[in-house]
């Protein structure tokens, strides 16, 4: 390529010589290599300085100045300060704003338990940092759900000293109720009382009291607080679906904050710090360590909760055990239902070959028969389920309460008994069926029913799951005849004979309460079960 060039004022013409490729390439390795050089060497000096001297270096080279501590302290006296920091003990609670996300808990024109109790979380958060308690919270938003299990995952993993899980109640009740687990010993009964006492002060309409569980296994008191490591209890802040508690609630939002934080210390303050602090049941517990199923106040069970009910299967499915049977005599009818709706909490028998039965009595009204019923359960010493309905509770309270007192199980068999089973209801219907009964029993006899029995046998994947979010577990049988009929009533010989050549391991058998058949072949029944080595258990144990 030529060009001009202006030389001591003379023009001419020149050649430019073009660089070859090989002294291109070589001149591109040398500064590749003199780049490289230097940030391997920068790379080197960074190591040996973190290595040798945590930093130090590089803070002097951009500050200027070889004191890089904090004023007047030396790199020893440092060191001191952060460990003395790290070792001073602190109080840490964490709290559990029940549901949240597409889980909304209860729920009333509008009015959600997840935004309600998410509000209160937060003004508690705030209140307790501000007396220097931390907070750790089992979700940090009200737009996702977070499952039981994880709430419980994060509760333990955090090592606070105090589990406290906020909600609201629905149904027929007002006021507030505090529970804590069966099993709760001094710090968690001190925890529970302190925050009780400190929330009922701060404004309620009714103070329902102190509720306890029971502890028979999974699902015997609120999952979350049964399944904590630190001493734990469970709020529920008034009836969303009353007036007076709504009220009460917006108003005392700040005043229940200041509530539980006051509480939380004031349990600090009397029991130390809560690190080395076993929770262990208060009383003896017998030679054998079994400190026996209290039922006299029924038991709260707390599923997780399924999401999107309306979108499941609501064809209405008609029970029967069927007349097949497997090696061991039990229905093969029920061995497939248990197995095809296993995600559900139902028991259509007891899947085990434990010689096991679990007598179960459906008391739709009352035909004189019962009290000659419990007076045979009490002779042989036989616990079982009596599942009434509304109805039956209004009428026969004496009843209702010997069967409580006897140590039975009080099951709910619904408010009014549909005759076409609960799947021809809406779901709000069903609901309504299962919590009404609830809630007059829990107001009337101070108990919690924890089973149902499906009227008619009549049941759908969706009345299931309903029976699942209400905190039941629903009870099927896997045997049962022609008993129902008073005026019809089977003769007794062929009925015992019956009942003896059904017997099956984790059978589940239903007998009608208003049948004077059952009643006079009762304590027949069961000398010969026991006879073939059968034992009634309760069936709880069946929860295990």
């Amino acid at each position: 390529m030529k060009y001009i060039r202006e030389r001591d004022g003379k023009r001419e013409i020149v050649e430019r010589r073009r660089h070859s490729k090989a002294f291109i390439i070589q001149a591109v390795l040398k500064w590749a290599l003199c780049i490289g050089l230097l940030l391997l060497a920068v790379l080197l000096f960074r190591f040996l300085d973190k290595k040798l001297n945590d930093g130090k270096i590089v803070d002097r080279l951009i500050h200027g100045s070889d004191d890089v501590s904090p004023k007047g302290a030396s790199p020893e006296s440092e060191t001191l300060i952060e460990t003395e920091e790290e070792d001073e003990p602190f109080l840490m609670v964490c709290l559990d704003p029940g549901h949240g996300g597409l889980d909304p808990g209860c729920d009333y024109e509008g009015r959600k338990e997840s935004d309600d109790v998410w509000k209160l979380a937060l003004a508690t958060k705030a209140e307790m940092e501000a007396a220097g308690i931390k907070v750790v919270m089992t979700r940090e938003d009200n737009d996702n759900k977070v499952y039981l299990k994880d709430r419980v995952a994060i509760a333990n993993a955090s090592g606070a000293d105090y589990f406290i899980s906020l909600h609201r109640n629905k149904g027929d009740g007002y006021g507030i109720e505090t529970w804590m687990t069966a099993n709760a010993g001094k710090a968690t009964n001190t925890l529970t009382n302190n925050v009780h006492d400190g929330i009922i002060g701060a404004g309620s309409q009714r103070d329902r009291g102190i509720k306890t569980g029971t502890e028979t296994g999974e699902g015997s008191d609120y999952y979350v607080i049964g399944n904590t490591t630190m001493p734990a209890c469970l709020i529920e802040l008034g009836f969303i679906n009353n007036a007076e508690d709504n009220r009460l609630f917006d108003e005392s939002l700040e005043k229940y904050a200041k509530a539980i934080t006051l509480a939380v210390q004031n349990t600090y303050n009397e029991l130390g710090d809560t690190d080395n602090l076993k929770d262990e049941p208060e009383g003896d517990t017998g030679e054998d360590g079994n400190t026996g199923q209290d039922l006299s106040h029924g038991m709260r069970l707390d599923f997780p909760k399924i999401d999107n009910v309306s979108a499941l299967n609501g064809e209405t499915l008609d029970w029967g055990q069927g007349g097949d049977a497997d090696e061991y005599n039990r229905p093969t009818g029920c061995l497939s239902y248990q197995e095809k709706f296993k995600n559900y909490t139902a028991d259509f028998i007891i899947p085990n070959t434990e010689k096991k039965i679990y007598l179960t009595l459906d008391e739709g009204y009352e035909y004189g028969c019962t009290p000659s019923i419990l007076a045979t359960l009490k002779e042989k010493n036989v616990k079982a389920v009596f599942f009434v309905t509304k109805p039956y509770a209004e009428k026969d309270p004496d009843l209702v309460r010997q069967i409580i007192a006897d140590g039975h199980i009080l099951g709910n068999h619904s408010v009014t008994h549909p005759a076409k089973g609960l799947p021809s209801q809406t779901i709000e219907e069903q609901t309504q069926e299962v919590m009404g009964l609830h809630d007059y029993i829990k107001e009337n006899y101070d108990y919690d029913m924890f089973l149902f029995r499906f009227p008619a046998g009549k049941f759908s994947e969706q009345s299931l799951a309903v029976l699942n979010n209400c905190g039941y577990r629903s009870v099927f049988w896997s045997f049962a005849y022609l008993d129902y009929d008073v005026n019809n009533q089977p003769d007794e010989a062929e009925s015992l004979q019956k009942m003896i050549d059904k017997l099956h391991p984790g059978a589940i058998y239903l007998l009608h309460a208003e049948s004077w058949t059952n009643t006079n072949v009762l304590g027949q029944f069961i000398d010969k079960a026991r006879e073939a080595g059968y034992e009634f258990a309760l069936y709880t144990d069946s929860m295990d």
